[in-house]
């Protein structure tokens, strides 16, 4: 049960980090690009209803002056045979029927009775009282009526009066019938995927043309400028379409992505835990080899101090060749166990020694003339670059000699048909850097992985245990050691320590 508590309690919260890195987020996202883009088609649907409104009012606006237009060239004409009755008849009469869009003409006198007509029932007729053609006589212009039913025609109709005027004064008025189901023609004619609804002052629907649209829609309209008129256009918004399909376009995309930098991060995560887990377990082993190290040294030096003791007995006592060469053999494998056990001491507690400050400068000095010894003896050419100023670090000499000839040791078995062998000492920032670099056979990437891992070794006769400790070493004294090595190419160690800083 605690087992199966614990995995449900692990899954809860990977679930929820998630939720929280990846869904969330996509969603957020999703949301306000897809809204990004509602609001630019939801402006660009504004922007075409706004053109058909515009369109079709033009469209209405050119009916009207295209008639007015008729209508004042047919009062000129009127204006010359006023005193015809008979003429103005026959010229209205030939007149009729010529544009559908109209259904009648009419000569008014000044009072507004009717005298002639194209149509037979509009005898006994005045239109003194209507306001357009009060508006005709008083301006002297051309007037429009609202949309009203005919009282001749007995349809919904616009009248249009137009004066006609000799030296300011009105000898009769012209009207004419303009049809409101020619305009409704006219404009269902243009209509293509808009709805059209025109309205009267009063709010009257009087043309519907094209589809209601069945979702949301947005409405643009435009009063007519010669009459009463409203033209509303509706178009469809499109909105939750709008919506839906670029947020799930934008889900697909940023879940995608988020997935996919969840599983590197968890990967990344993954690997860090594997690596501190690593170091961790490198760390206890350590540990552990310098503590059995540390006891087992101090076993093994007690009873190599005796056999040392009798080995030089025994050499004083026999003093036969063959038997000298004996001793002298045990002799160089006993100092080789005592180096030996030396490393394993410093293994195992390298931080007993109380560190002081010294110059490397001065340090390196003591040891060049070692190194360069063993390098003249191995044909390799040595070039130490001290630093013009001092390089006080804290350490313990005998340490960090031992450190460093360890590495060129290293450097120059790695040369064994001779080579150069460089060692420089810097100053960079707050840090002291001792670089040891050679040309020799270099190392393999897998090999350097495993370079400071206790007991490594390339050496046929070599313990495996002098980078560990040159390591256990500088890291004693907050310092870090590396090694940059390609194969044929030569090895480059990098000893970095931090410098003391004096007080002036």
């Amino acid at each position: 049960m605690v087992v199966i508590r614990i995995l449900s309690s692990i899954l809860k919260n990977k679930f929820l980090i998630y939720l929280l890195l990846t869904l969330i987020p996509t969603i957020a996202i999703s949301t306000d690009l897809a809204q990004h883009q509602v609001i630019s088609l939801e402006d660009q649907n504004r922007m075409k209803a706004q053109e058909y409104a515009n369109y079709h009012t033009k469209n209405i606006e050119n009916l009207l002056g295209e008639t007015v237009g008729r209508l004042e060239m047919l009062a000129t004409s009127i204006k010359y045979q006023k005193s015809n009755l008979n003429d103005v008849e026959n010229l209205l009469k030939e007149t009729t029927g010529k544009d559908p869009r109209l259904s009648g003409f009419f000569w008014a006198n000044e009072n507004g009775d009717l005298l002639l007509s194209t149509n037979t029932n509009s005898k006994n007729i005045n239109v003194s009282d209507q306001p357009y053609f009060q508006q005709a006589i008083k301006t002297l212009n051309t007037s429009f009526s609202k949309v009203h039913y005919g009282r001749v025609t007995g349809r919904q109709i616009i009248s249009i009066a137009t004066p006609i005027v000799d030296h300011r004064q009105v000898h009769g008025v012209l009207v004419a019938s303009l049809r409101i189901d020619g305009i409704e023609a006219a404009i269902k004619s243009n209509v293509k995927d808009e709805m059209v609804i025109v309205t009267d002052s009063d709010e009257h629907i009087l043309i519907t043309a094209g589809s209601v649209p069945e979702e949301s829609y947005i409405k643009s309209s435009m009063q007519i400028a010669k009459i009463p008129l409203t033209i509303s256009v509706l178009v469809r918004s499109e909105k939750t379409i709008a919506f839906w399909k670029p947020f799930l376009k934008f889900v697909i995309i940023f879940l995608t992505i988020s997935n996919i930098l969840f599983i590197w991060a968890q990967y990344f995560l993954l690997k860090r835990k594997v690596q501190r887990e690593n170091e961790q377990t490198e760390h206890h082993k350590l540990e552990l080899i310098g503590n059995l190290a540390a006891s087992t040294a101090h076993e093994i030096r007690n009873p190599l101090t005796g056999i040392k003791g009798l080995i030089k007995l025994l050499s004083e006592e026999y003093h036969d060749k063959k038997a000298q060469s004996y001793f002298e053999v045990i002799q160089k494998e006993i100092d080789r166990i005592n180096v030996i056990v030396s490393e394993l001491l410093v293994l195992g507690k390298p931080t007993a020694y109380t560190l002081r400050t010294y110059n490397a400068n001065t340090i390196m000095t003591e040891i060049e003339p070692i190194i360069l010894s063993e390098a003249n003896f191995m044909n390799v050419e040595l070039f130490v670059d001290y630093h013009t100023k001092e390089l006080p670090i804290s350490c313990v000499k005998d340490q960090l000699k031992q450190v460093i000839l360890n590495l060129t040791k290293n450097s120059l078995q790695a040369m064994p048909y001779g080579g150069k062998l460089s060692i420089s000492l810097d100053n960079q920032s707050d840090k002291c850097l001792i670089t040891v670099t050679d040309n020799g056979v270099g190392m393999q990437k897998d090999q350097l992985n495993q370079a400071f891992k206790p007991f490594f070794t390339l050496k046929k006769d070599g313990s495996g245990l002098g980078l560990t400790v040159c390591k256990r070493i500088i890291d004693s004294y907050g310092g870090k050691i590396s090694i940059k090595s390609t194969p044929n190419v030569g090895t480059e160690v990098i000893i970095t320590l931090p410098l003391v800083i004096t007080e002036i």
